[in-house]
C-alpha cells in the first residue's frame, strides 16, 4: 500500500449512514485434515455504499469449544452486518475442527508445545493456523477487496476469542511472527490459554506486551465455561502496559451472548457491550 494511502485519514460513517450488501462466501484456503485437505471458507460482509478510499476489515471467529459453530452463526452474522453497516469489511470464518481431526501447518508449530497435549490443542493450533491464513488472504485481495491491510480488528467469541487473543498477543512469544496490521483485539469470553514460554512469568496473559493491538474485552464473572480470570489478567495486564483497553465485566453474567446480556444489557449508560464493541472498533480503525 502506498505511503500515501495510508497517510489519508478515513473516518468511519455513523451508524445508519449505510448499509450491508448480502454475505458472499468466499474459499481463502485450506488445511489438512486426517481424511486429506479440507477447504476454508469465509462470508465476506460489504457496505453497500462504494467507497473511493480503501476499507478497515474486521476477522470474525466463531466459537464453539473447537468442536461445533459455524461462519454463519447468527451472533457472529449480527456483528459482521453491523460492522458492514458502519463502513467496515467484515469477513466470519470457518476454521478446522476437532472432529476433522486438523494437522496444523508448520507455521504454528512452535504454538504447540503450549498447547494442551491432547487432540483439543491440535485444534487450537490450527484455529490460529486458519485465522493466519484468513489474513493472509485479505492481505493478498486488498485492492480487489477495497480494504486497508493496515486497519485490521480480529473479534472471536469463546473459543473464537482464544484464537485471536492468540493471534494477536502471544505469536511472538513463541518464535512466530504475528500479523502486521492489527488495530484491536476483541475478546469475547475468551483469554490466552497457550502457556507463556519459560521465564516470561505464571500468567499467560504476561504475554501480552506493550504496543500490541488494543483490547476491548466481556466476560461473565460467573462464567462456568470459561474462566473469567483469563479476561480479568489480560484487561489488567493491557493497563498497566497503557495498551489501550476496555473491559465489561458483568456482574453475575454466564457464558456466551445470552449469558452476559451482549445485546440486550446495558453495561455503559444505555450502551450495551455490543454497542461498545462498534464504537470501539470505530475509533481503533479509523
Amino acid at each position: 500500500m502506498s505511503a500515501l494511502a495510508v497517510a489519508i485519514a478515513v473516518s468511519l460513517p455513523a451508524a445508519g449512514t449505510a448499509s450491508a450488501r448480502a454475505p458472499v462466501t468466499v474459499a481463502y484456503g485450506s488445511g489438512k485434515v486426517g481424511s486429506g485437505s479440507g477447504r476454508l471458507l469465509l462470508d465476506l460482509y460489504q457496505p453497500s455504499r462504494r467507497a473511493k478510499h480503501p476499507r478497515p476489515v474486521v476477522v470474525l471467529v466463531h466459537g464453539g469449544g473447537f468442536k461445533n459453530g459455524t461462519r454463519k452463526d447468527a451472533n457472529i452474522a449480527r456483528i459482521a452486518q453491523a460492522l458492514a453497516a458502519r463502513g467496515v469489511v467484515a469477513a466470519s470464518i470457518d476454521y478446522r475442527l476437532l472432529a476433522a481431526q486438523p494437522v496444523p501447518s508448520r507455521r504454528v508449530a512452535k504454538l504447540l508445545p503450549a498447547l494442551p497435549s491432547v487432540p483439543i490443542g491440535k485444534a487450537m493450533a490450527a484455529g490460529v493456523d486458519d485465522t493466519l491464513t484468513a489474513i493472509d488472504y485479505l492481505r493478498a485481495h486488498a485492492r480487489k477487496l477495497n480494504i486497508d491491510p493496515n486497519r485490521v480488528g480480529l473479534v472471536g467469541s469463546s473459543a473464537g476469542a482464544i484464537t485471536v487473543d492468540t493471534v494477536g498477543y502471544a505469536l511472538d512469544d513463541h518464535g512466530i511472527e504475528p500479523p502486521k496490521g492489527i488495530r484491536f483485539v476483541g475478546s469475547l469470553w475468551g483469554g490466552i490459554l497457550a502457556n507463556a514460554p519459560a521465564g516470561e512469568g505464571p500468567q499467560s496473559a504476561g504475554q501480552l506486551e506493550r504496543g500490541e493491538p488494543a483490547l476491548f474485552a466481556v466476560h461473565g464473572d460467573a462464567d462456568p465455561v470459561v474462566p473469567v480470570v483469563l479476561d480479568d489478567q489480560l484487561a489488567a495486564r493491557a493497563k498497566k502496559l497503557h495498551v489501550r483497553e476496555e473491559y465489561h465485566r458483568i456482574p453475575g453474567g454466564k457464558h456466551g451472548f445470552g449469558g452476559t446480556g451482549f445485546f440486550t444489557r446495558n453495561v455503559a449508560g444505555t450502551q450495551t457491550s455490543f454497542d461498545r464493541l462498534l464504537a470501539f472498533a470505530k475509533k481503533r480503525l479509523r
